[in-house]
């Protein structure tokens, strides 16, 4: 890969930012390598990245 010399290190950066972009910047992808063995185990996921959807009001 050639670089272009007359680029300051921020334009170069700035050149690779579309990665910053993807969908799972932010994601905790991978978190649970399993299904949680417990309820207990449930939680402490859940306390660390909130990916349960909220409980529905029963009607």
């Amino acid at each position: 890969m050639k670089v272009n010399q007359n680029k300051t290190n921020q334009e170069i950066i700035e050149g690779y930012d579309y990665l910053g972009n993807s969908c799972s910047t932010t994601d905790c992808t991978g978190l649970i390598p399993s299904e949680p063995a417990s309820d207990a185990e449930r939680d402490s996921y859940e306390e660390v990245y909130h990916y349960q959807p909220k409980p529905v009001p029963k009607q």
